[in-house]
């Protein structure tokens, strides 16, 4: 039986300068093969395919069962594509997953009837059940017992949907497969943050225990952390470095250095192995203390990815960001001693938001020197507390998902795929977030003390300079000057297909060759 899994293109139709293996798709398809299923994965987005050509290469592909992992702004997309391959072969089963249902669980339904069942929660384990079913018994079977399956969501005889209770949490992570790379081209995958032509994602833990409001993370993983072993952690390393010659890692775990003695023993572990890597990791800047952000260093600790959120003590109460602002500034300071570079994150728009709190987190990003930093527009993800508080406040429209719009005269590729809009921002009278996002970009990334530091690090990797170009160039909105032209207005891509005689991109269509060619950009 042949399972094809599908990561969607957040826009169909622009290829991304950047980013990472969906590492989602990758562990169920892991499992998956393990059970003896032949399984595909289309990382559609990293391809920027468009609605019909992701249809058409499903297709192709002639499979058993289709599976979709999406975040929210990708949900327009797969659902538009469940409705294309629904449309050409009905006796299909479709399922849709990933951290929008983990959200919204039975919302999907409201929006659409081209797929057949919803998963919930950690997916591989019920994944893999329901594709035993789907084998054992087929579609007819499916439907028959789906009520039996755990964290499946469907719609019952009489029309209600129903939600079926969730497993528990994997435990024991060391029962999971090595994430199945190979399914994919690794090569593909780089970060402006990075140095060397290519990067991999690892997990090395799961879960978070933190509150921050505007955050999903404890929804779709657990408050309660789980590791990896070390000894396991290590050998996936050396495995990957060998088979792949990849020296650069991104630990995508929510928060590193949650349990600092587990990181602690980690970096040490990781000096002793020899294995030479360079990593990135995500982590808070109150729990970094010195000796165990020394021994990071040593370890190979290339990049920190900072949640700063705000600049201001008020915001952070607010968002239960529990940080203090000298903590900030000291966490980076003592990042620039060591040689670690930072990239710092902000968001713009959080509740009780001013010009004058939003005037404090500037001058904050450029009071602590982060070697990079991005100012997002706060969101109102389903399932987060902004989210719940926003709709009861009415700050910010109920479900607002479905129906995502893209203006492109009015934000590039770019700003819409990395948070720079107000799509599903809380509305707050007097402020303007996207107008304070692209106020304090332009502040931090002009002026002369970045300017210099850039190109005194750029001189001594030159690696660095294509990434300037891609920055430089959304400072610079060029792709206003560009919908001026005749004809070159670009269109959003997130409407309902009306054409599903597209080419396969087996054999590329005319706009995939162009898009590959040119490389466009996000």
């Amino acid at each position: 039986m042949k399972i094809t899994l599908c990561y969607p293109s957040l826009l169909p139709g622009h290829k991304p300068t950047y980013g990472l293996q969906p590492l989602g798709v990758l562990y169920i398809a892991a499992v998956l093969t393990r059970d003896g299923f032949e399984v595909e994965v289309i990382d559609a987005d990293v391809d920027g395919l468009t609605v019909e050509e992701i249809a058409s290469r499903i297709l192709a592909g002639a499979p058993d069962l289709v599976g979709f992992s999406m975040m929210t702004p990708q949900l327009l997309t797969g659902l538009a594509v469940s409705a294309l391959i629904k449309e050409s072969r009905p006796d299909l089963p479709v399922v849709l997953g990933g951290a929008h249902v983990d959200s919204t669980k039975g919302d999907v339904f409201e929006m659409s009837d081209a797929f057949d069942v919803a998963v919930h929660g950690e997916g591989e384990y019920p994944m893999l059940e329901l594709c035993r079913l789907v084998r054992d018994r087929g579609l007819e079977g499916l439907k028959d017992h789906v009520g039996d399956l755990a964290n499946v969501v469907y719609r019952g005889a009489d029309g209600a949907v129903v939600v079926n209770p969730s497993r528990a949490f994997v435990t024991d992570l060391a029962e999971l497969p090595t994430v199945a790379y190979a399914l994919l081209d690794v090569p593909r995958y780089s970060i402006p943050t990075m140095s060397g032509r290519f990067v991999l994602s690892m997990m090395l833990s799961r879960g978070c225990p933190f509150k921050c409001t505007f955050c999903d993370a404890p929804i779709t993983m657990g408050t309660k952390l789980r590791f990896w072993s070390i000894d396991r952690v290590l050998e996936d390393i050396r495995f990957l470095k060998e088979k792949y010659g990849v020296t650069n890692f991104v630990f995508k775990d929510s928060t590193f250095t949650a349990h600092k003695k587990w990181a602690a023993e980690f970096c040490q572990a990781l000096i002793d192995s020899g294995l030479d890597i360079k990593w990135r990791c995500n982590t808070r800047v109150n729990l970094v203390p010195p000796p165990l952000l020394e021994l990071m260093a040593k370890a190979g600790c290339y990049v920190i990815n900072f949640g700063v959120e705000s600049g201001h003590p008020d915001v952070l109460r607010r968002i239960k960001k529990e940080v203090d602002l000298e903590d900030v500034a000291d966490a980076h300071e003592r990042c620039r001693r060591l040689g670690i570079r930072t990239y710092a994150t902000f968001l713009m728009g959080n509740p009780g938001e001013t010009d004058e709190t939003a005037r404090a987190t500037i001058d904050l990003a450029k009071r602590i020197r982060p070697s990079l930093a991005m100012f997002f527009v706060s969101t109102a993800y389903p399932g987060t507390p902004m989210y719940d508080d926003g709709v009861s406040e009415g700050t910010v429209k109920p479900r607002w998902w479905a129906d995502q719009e893209w203006d492109p005269t009015r934000n590039s590729a770019f700003q819409v795929r990395w948070g720079w809009t107000d799509s599903g921002a809380l509305q707050i009278p007097g402020f303007e977030s996207e107008v304070w996002q692209r106020r304090a970009t332009r502040e931090f990334y002009l002026r002369p003390r970045f300017i210099w530091d850039t190109m005194a690090f750029t001189v001594k990797n030159p690696y660095f300079v294509r990434h300037l170009w891609n920055l430089g160039t959304e400072l610079i909105p060029f792709y206003k000057l560009q919908n001026l032209l005749p004809g070159r207005a670009a269109s959003s891509g997130r409407s309902a297909p009306s054409d599903t005689g597209a080419k396969c991109p087996s054999q590329p269509t005319v706009e995939y060759r162009e898009r590959a060619k040119a490389g466009a950009r996000e």
